[in-house]
């Protein structure tokens, strides 16, 4: 099973879905999608999903796939925003999948850190009952440990904190366990920020439970995504069992 996260920026047009389908993944989750987006790429996924709260913006999440059908769970809490639980199904398998694009605003408009909608989100009692299941969070989280001084700082919820709540619980990042690589030091940034090569992030993630076989993960080429221009983001591509 191959899954990727991306933040497409500003709308998944057709060209944009066309270049991300060659990747030939069984589920894309992607970020800052237009509603309008759909009507152009029927032609190329089955299954189509798109969600959006319209509190600051019309973009939203999309979910794709040829292979995967999906639905969002009852659970889902619009206090979390983009935090969204989905049941991904078909014929052969069943799982609960989180897509995540952290923002910087609570649902009423006001400021909030993006690890701190993470936190209240997986210490929800309707998210937190998940967590013991087959899951898999994704997407564009907009934190790492590189920034936790200034949380701890602060006395905020820093990354770290997320990372080590989530692995009470078996669940850890798809990255770093297949590449055994220590949060804040990863050799691959998934953030071209203002396509600026030195404004390079690692903030994008698949959090899995450890009953997921992890086959492979690779981070796109932040040289081809600076030379094409799509997005500030590369995908990241998740193989599992």
């Amino acid at each position: 099973m191959k899954i990727i996260s991306w933040n497409c920026k500003f709308g998944f047009t057709k060209d944009k879905a066309l270049y991300i389908e060659k990747y030939n993944a069984d589920l894309y989750i992607i970020q800052e999608c237009l509603e309008n987006d759909l009507n152009y790429i029927n032609n190329i996924f089955k299954y189509k999903s798109f969600f959006c709260d319209n509190v600051e913006s019309k973009y939203g999440v999309g979910l794709f796939s040829n292979i995967f059908n999906f639905k969002i769970l009852p659970d889902h809490n619009l206090n979390f925003r983009y935090i969204v639980p989905y049941k991904i199904f078909n014929e052969k398998r069943e799982f609960i999948l989180f897509s995540i694009w952290t923002k910087d605003k609570d649902e009423k408009g006001n400021k909030i850190e993006y690890t701190e909608q993470m936190w209240k989100a997986i210490n929800y009692d309707g998210y937190f009952k998940y967590l013991n299941n087959s899951i898999i969070l994704i997407g564009d989280f907009n934190s790492n440990n590189y920034w936790n001084d200034k949380y701890i700082k602060q006395k905020k919820t820093s990354h770290n904190d997320i990372i080590e709540k989530l692995k009470q619980f078996g669940i850890e990042s798809a990255y770093h366990k297949f590449n055994n690589c220590i949060d804040g030091n990863e050799k691959e940034p998934t953030l071209l920020w203002q396509m600026d090569k030195n404004k390079q992030f690692h903030i994008d993630y698949c959090f899995i439970s450890n009953n997921f076989k992890i086959y492979n993960v690779s981070i796109g080429s932040i040289n081809e995504w600076e030379e094409n221009k799509l997005s500030d983001h590369c995908p990241i591509i998740i193989e599992l069992e």
